[in-house]
Order: structure tokens, then C-alpha cells, then sequence
């Protein structure tokens, strides 16, 4: 009878770890995965916090900056310039080929956790790497190309350059992208140490692991 009870309560006390762990809100899941170590968590150690990139408090409606922000991204060019031949010499052609592609995204930028279990992330400026290939021509490569990109931009805009595999040329082209992020903010990356822009208001909420 006896071993029938415990490994009922050890049943018992299993489901309810995998609950706690299931009823974990997203901002919170967000901080762990990241390494943020909670004040109210035993493992908290304010004499090891100066190695940590995160601040010792976090708090609801503060303005938090980083080093850079990060995101993959789905960059899209609609309108481009061909340049066969090189530059400068080389033959200049608009092109209407849509673009498709995958890449990765860096930019400037600021955060807030608002206590509804989102991030409001505001870009500022932002560039990054990118492969992307051409739609327009039923995704024949060499029609449509295969390029190599490098973009920069503010807000959804970006202005992309790089050079066409397929067909050996250079291109240039406006378009704009969509930061995974946006989507889930599972796919934001907080790259370097984190700091407020301005101090928290007195009023604030910490950010416990409750």
C-alpha cells in the first residue's frame, strides 16, 4: 500500500511542476531563456549580478536599451536597379522582379515589458545580411536571380545592395522586411548588457518569476 502512495504522490507532485511550468507567462519564459535570474529566485545572488548583462530589478513600463537588438527577418525587394557590367562602367537597368528571401537582423532600438505579457519594441535603425531570390519569374533563378544581400533602413523600409549569383551583377533596390519578432517575441534577441534609458518611476512593478 505503501509504494502505491508515493509514487501517487510523486505522480501528483510531477503534474504540478509540469502545470507551474505550462502556466509560465510569456515575459517570464522570455527572461529565463535569456539567463535573467529573478530576485525572488533562490538562485539570486546580488554579489554575482555584476557579471550578469541584465540589471538586478526589472521592471513593468520601464525603457530598457541594450547594445543591439536582434531578430531573423523576411526581407522583400519590390522595385531594383541590374547593374551588368560593374560599377561604374556597367549597363544600368530598373527592374520589376519581387524578391523574396531569409535573413538575420541587427538594429538599434529600446524595449518595454507592459503587463500584459508583451514587449513593445521600438527600432530605431537597422541592417543586416540576407539571401533572397526573385518571385516575378515563376522562381526561375535565372531570370529572377539569386542574390547575395546586405541591407540597411529605418522603420519597415530598407534599402538593399548585393550581387546577383546567377547572373554576375550587381543590384541595388528598395523593399522592406518582417522581423520574426513581430510575429512571436520569442525570436528577440537582447545583445549585450541591458540598462534603463531612464530611471523606473517609484510606482513601477518589479518582475518576479510568480
Amino acid at each position: 500500500m505503501k509504494p502505491f502512495l508515493l509514487i501517487a504522490l510523486f505522480l501528483v507532485a510531477s503534474s504540478s511542476v509540469i502545470v507551474a511550468q505550462n502556466d509560465e507567462d510569456p515575459i517570464t519564459k522570455f527572461l529565463t531563456k535569456r539567463e535573467y535570474i529573478f530576485p525572488d529566485s533562490a538562485q539570486y545572488n546580488p554579489r554575482t549580478r555584476k557579471e550578469k548583462r541584465w540589471p538586478d530589478t526589472l521592471y513593468y513600463n520601464t525603457v530598457y536599451k541594450s547594445k543591439l537588438l536582434g531578430s531573423i527577418t523576411i526581407p522583400f525587394l519590390s522595385s531594383g536597379i541590374e547593374i551588368k557590367g560593374g560599377i561604374p562602367s556597367g549597363t544600368y537597368s530598373v527592374t520589376t522582379t519581387v524578391a523574396l528571401g531569409v535573413g538575420y537582423t541587427w538594429f538599434w532600438g529600446d524595449f518595454i515589458f507592459n503587463e500584459n505579457d508583451k514587449i513593445t519594441v521600438d527600432p530605431k535603425v537597422f541592417f543586416g545580411l540576407a539571401a533572397t531570390t526573385g518571385l516575378s519569374n515563376g522562381l526561375n533563378l535565372e531570370k529572377g536571380g539569386l542574390y547575395a544581400t546586405g541591407f540597411i533602413g529605418v522603420s519597415s523600409f530598407s534599402l538593399l545592395f548585393g550581387y546577383d549569383i546567377i547572373n554576375h551583377s550587381p543590384t541595388l533596390g528598395l523593399g522592406g522586411r518582417i522581423d520574426l519578432y513581430s510575429i512571436s517575441q520569442k525570436y528577440l534577441h537582447v545583445l549585450g548588457r541591458v540598462h534603463e534609458v531612464r530611471r523606473h518611476k517609484k510606482i513601477a512593478i518589479p518582475i518576479t518569476h510568480e
